[in-house]
C-alpha cells in the first residue's frame, strides 16, 4: 500500500459502526416503538437490514488480518500463541471495561425500566463465561448486544491464524512453493465450505465457522496481490461474483451478497494500489473508524440508560423518543471515542487484562450482592 491509512477501509468501518448502532436502537426499543409511528419505513429498514453491517466488519476484518500477516509468514518464525494472546487482549480489555458500564447501568435502571432488553442479573457462571468469551456456546444470556460479535471475532481469528501457522510449518518442512499460497489455499477452502455448508445451518450462529464465508473473502482479497499469480483483478472479481452467485443460487442469502459486494469493492481498490482518495480524507471519518470497536461495545449500555430516562419521563411523547434516539447515538459515539482513547488505544498486556477483568468481576459481584 502506498499510504499508511486506507480511506476506503475507514469509510467502511465508520459506515458499519453507525449502521449497527442504529440497528440496535431500532431493534431493542422502546424509543423506536414510538418513533415507528412517524417513520415506519425508516425504522423497519433499520430493524430488518441494519444487521448487515456485520458483514462489512467481517470482510474488512479478514482483509486487515491478512495484510498484517503477509510479511510475517515469509519470515523464519511465525508464532501462534503470542499472536493469539495479543488478539485476545485487544478484544477483551475494552470489552471488560464496557461491560462494567453496561452491567452497572442495567442494575441502576432495572427498578424503573421494566423492558425485555434488560439482561438478567449476573451469576458467577455468566461472569466467567463472559470473561473467556464463552457465553454463546454455553447458551447463556449475554450482558450486552455486542458480546456475541467479540466472541465470534476471536473464533475467526483463531481459525485463520491456525491455517497460517500450519502453512508456515508446512513450508518449513517442504521448502517448496509459497507459504502465502498455502495459507491462501486453506483460507479459500474454509471460505467455500462455509458458503455451501456451515452458513446454511442457523443453529451454528454461535460458532465462527458460520460466518467464515465473509471473513474468508476478506482474507483472500487481502492476500491476493502477494500470491504472485498472474491473475488480473477483473478475473478475481469475476470469480468472486461467480462463486457468490452459485452460493446464492444454492441458498439465497442477502448477507452473502453484501459480503461479496464488499470483497469486490476491496479487490477493485487493491487493483489501484490503494491510492489516496482526498475526497474521503475527513478527520471525523478516521476518528469514527478508529473508535468503531469501542462505540460498538459501549452503545448498548448507553441506549439502556437513555431509554430508561425517556421511558420514565416521556414514554408516549414522539419528540422525546425521537430526541432520545438521537441522544443515544451521539452519546454512544462520544463515550466510544473516550473508551478508545483511554483504554483500547493503550498497549494491551495480561496485567491490564487482569485489572479490567477484576473490575468487571467486582462490578458483577456488587450487583449480585445489592439485588
Amino acid at each position: 500500500m502506498t499510504t499508511q491509512r486506507s480511506e476506503v477501509i475507514d469509510l467502511l468501518k465508520a459506515f458499519a459502526c453507525v449502521l449497527i448502532v442504529w440497528h440496535h436502537l431500532a431493534l431493542y426499543g422502546p424509543m423506536s416503538d414510538v418513533v415507528y409511528q412517524l417513520a415506519p419505513r425508516f425504522i423497519g429498514l433499520l430493524f430488518d437490514y441494519g444487521l448487515l453491517a456485520v458483514e462489512v466488519f467481517l470482510v474488512v476484518g479478514g482483509y486487515l488480518n491478512a495484510k498484517s500477516w503477509l510479511r510475517a509468514l515469509s519470515q523464519a518464525h511465525f508464532e501462534f500463541f503470542p499472536r493469539l494472546g495479543a488478539r485476545f487482549q485487544r478484544l477483551a480489555i475494552p470489552l471488560m471495561a464496557a461491560l462494567c458500564f453496561t452491567v452497572a447501568v442495567t442494575a441502576l435502571v432495572r427498578p424503573y425500566f421494566d423492558h425485555s432488553s434488560l439482561s438478567d442479573a449476573p451469576s458467577p457462571l455468566k461472569v466467567l463465561a463472559h470473561i473467556f468469551l464463552l457465553q454463546d456456546v454455553l447458551y447463556l444470556e449475554a450482558f450486552s448486544a455486542g458480546v456475541w460479535y467479540v466472541a465470534i471475532d476471536f473464533q475467526w481469528f483463531v481459525m485463520a491464524l491456525l491455517c497460517a501457522t500450519l502453512a508456515h510449518r508446512w513450508q518449513a518442512v517442504t521448502q517448496q512453493g509459497s507459504v502465502i499460497r498455502k495459507a491462501w489455499g486453506m483460507w479459500m477452502a474454509m471460505t467455500l465450505i462455509s458458503m455451501f455448508v456451515w452458513n446454511l445451518n442457523p443453529l451454528g450462529e454461535v460458532w465462527g465457522t458460520y460466518f467464515f464465508c465473509a471473513y474468508g473473502l476478506g482474507l483472500c482479497v487481502g492476500s491476493w496481490r502477494a500470491l504472485g499469480f498472474n491473475i488480473h483483478h477483473r478475473i478475481l472479481v469475476l470469480w468472486m461474483i461467480l462463486i457468490g452467485g452459485l452460493a446464492w443460487g444454492y441458498e439465497p442469502r442477502v448477507r452473502l451478497l453484501v459480503a461479496v459486494g464488499v470483497a469486490v469493492l476491496l479487490a477493485l481498490y487493491e487493483a489501484t494500489d490503494c491510492r489516496p482518495l482526498p475526497c474521503l480524507k475527513a478527520s471525523w471519518i478516521q476518528a469514527l473508524s478508529n473508535a468503531s470497536y469501542a462505540v460498538f461495545l459501549i452503545h448498548f449500555g448507553v441506549s439502556l440508560l437513555v431509554s430508561a430516562v425517556v421511558f420514565t419521563h416521556g414514554s408516549e411523547s414522539l419528540p422525546a423518543n425521537g430526541l432520545g434516539m438521537l441522544t443515544s447515538f451521539g452519546l454512544s459515539v462520544a463515550l466510544g471515542a473516550g473508551l478508545h482513547v483511554a483504554i483500547e488505544k493503550q498497549t494491551p498486556s495480561w496485567q491490564r487484562w487482569l485489572q479490567w477483568t477484576a473490575a468487571f468481576a467486582a462490578t458483577c459481584t456488587a450487583v449480585m450482592l445489592l439485588t
